[in-house]
């Protein structure tokens, strides 16, 4: 472990490894910084069990696993890793046992104290991703569903804020229905 000017703990992506094997807590990775990650409301935990849920059933005949929470997602090799809330990886790209490096769909749900973190610093992290086709930030307050989708001129942005719309991911072949993705979510 190294220290700056200012204090601040600068660790190897070797430390954080084995920090992560004993922690009861999660923690994010980001330039040798460690970050830890507050727990989530139940709220969130539904609606990511819910897209992990439709989205499994949608996917399975496909070749593709669906990973919620626990798993890491290299952004950046040796430099950034996150936990993303719902990822989609092809089953037959996972080479580690702990992380997932080739994602094709990363989903976060936001909340208040989150929300600038995932439609700013995790956007411009996750668009890095050359194997990343969508990226969806789902809030946990109304049914309001960002997606950024990768097509052949690049980068697309839709907003899906009835429960009635259906979030199309073409290039996995599927919808999600927002009304699937807020099931039992009280007030939606």
């Amino acid at each position: 472990m190294t220290t700056s000017a200012t204090t601040e703990e600068i660790y190897t992506v070797e430390e954080y490894f084995e920090l992560e094997k004993h922690s009861e807590i999660r923690h994010e990775f980001v330039n040798g910084k460690i970050i830890p990650m507050s727990g989530e409301s139940i709220v969130a935990n539904r609606i990511a069990g819910n897209c992990g849920f439709y989205l499994k059933l949608t996917l399975r005949s496909q070749g593709y696993d669906i990973i919620r929470h626990e798993v890491r997602t290299i952004v950046e090799l040796n430099k950034k890793y996150r936990y993303p809330d719902v990822q989609v990886v092809k089953r037959d790209t996972i080479t580690e046992t702990h992380a997932i490096g080739s994602p094709v769909l990363l989903i976060e749900v936001s909340s208040y104290e989150s929300s600038n973190q995932d439609n700013e610093t995790k956007l411009n992290e996750y668009v890095q991703i050359a194997s990343l086709q969508y990226y969806l930030i789902i809030s946990q307050y109304e049914p309001l569903v960002h997606l950024y989708g990768r097509d052949d001129q690049g980068w697309r942005f839709e907003v899906f804020s009835h429960l009635e719309n259906e979030v199309s991911l073409p290039n996995l072949g599927c919808t999600l229905k927002v009304t699937n993705i807020y099931e039992n979510v009280d007030g939606m």
